[in-house]
């Protein structure tokens, strides 16, 4: 829902919401008021009041998402807490009036959450950036984990949700030609994102496709010598990373175990091999593959402890100071 369509909706209710006001104030100004008509119109004011705060809210997360002047911001909030004053104005004196223990339990939920909903509102949260997708398969699982939020949201037009999805394209990538190709309507919207993740979404592909990066990581590090070999650390993190994407994909470790627990431990060096075998969690109960991630995630734990209890002591020779002695006995045996 866009920012107009919103405060011309919320300009509707708060004509409601005075309407209704208005009879309840003439009631209350009776000597003896009919608490039937006090009653039917508070909650038809209760109503609208709910309606008020939903459009508050929409309202003024769209405007912070606009980058609106602070100014504006402590005006719209100025605005919300008007009728809020109102409505706790006369929540008080109809209570007054009635002394009904039930309507002032009602009274009070609904007067808290209008407060915190006006009140939640006063900060200005930074905007948020989506990644835009280069084209590449490895890059969609991340991409559309960011843009779902947008596609799911019921109070977005398709219009806008297209709008949004066409700058998140990367110019002159395959993606952003294949969403281009669609004319920019409401029409169209469902017609893309099913051509989009038809085109980059496909679970079978990219399954296919992290189950490949796990045999890269075999083959660098079987052919990988010293220096070129990736640190525990970082074979870790890209396991760890691929197993994530694969069950995000439907394909749990658990019941695939059989076939993954042999990729991981055919990643990891002979040394290392030596030592899982040796280790409590290699014979332990449990699904082979989650016993050695644990105790992936034990080692990678040990080395950064290790480097933490000797970065104390990293005294490099070029940061140490000579002692007087030994320099006037250095210029002596120089002379």
């Amino acid at each position: 829902m866009s920012l107009a369509i919103s405060i011309r909706k919320r300009a509707t209710a708060r004509s409601s919401f005075t309407r209704t006001a208005n009879v309840l104030k003439e009631e209350l100004n009776e000597v003896e008021p009919d608490k039937s008509v006090l009653d039917d119109k508070f909650i038809k004011l209760q109503t609208v009041n709910t309606e008020l705060k939903t459009y508050d809210s929409v309202i003024l997360d769209l405007m912070i998402a606009a980058e609106v002047p602070d100014d504006d911001l402590n005006n719209e909030v100025i605005s919300c807490e008007e009728y809020l004053d109102e409505f706790i104005s006369l929540s008080r004196r109809i209570k007054e009036k009635t002394d009904n223990s039930d309507l002032n339990i009602s009274i009070r939920s609904k007067t808290d959450s209008s407060i915190s909903a006006c009140n939640d509102k006063r900060y200005k949260l930074p905007k948020i950036q989506i990644k835009k997708f280069d084209g590449h398969l490895l890059s969609y699982l991340s991409f559309w984990g960011q843009f779902k939020k947008i596609h799911e949201d019921k109070n977005l037009d398709d219009v806008d949700k297209f709008h949004y999805l066409a700058q998140s394209m990367l110019p002159g990538t395959r993606a952003y030609e294949l969403i281009e190709s669609y004319p920019l309507t409401s029409e169209n919207y469902p017609k893309v994102i099913s051509a989009f993740t038809e085109r980059f979404g496909n679970q079978e592909i990219l399954t296919e496709i992290y189950v490949r990066e796990l045999l890269k990581l075999i083959i660098q590090n079987v052919h990988s010598q010293g220096k070129d070999k990736l640190p525990l650390m970082t074979l870790f993190d890209k396991i760890e990373s691929h197993i994530r994407a694969l069950e995000s994909l439907g394909v749990n470790q658990n019941s695939n175990a059989a076939w993954l627990f042999p990729m991981v431990e055919s990643c990891l060096s002979a040394e290392l091999i030596r030592v899982w075998q040796r280790s409590v969690l290699f014979n332990a109960k449990g699904p082979r593959l989650s016993n050695l991630l644990e105790f992936l995630r034990k080692e990678v734990e040990g080395e950064q402890r290790v480097k933490l209890a000797r970065s104390g002591f990293d005294i490099s020779p070029s940061s140490r100071e000579e002692h007087p002695k030994e320099s006037k006995l250095k210029n002596k045996n120089l002379s």
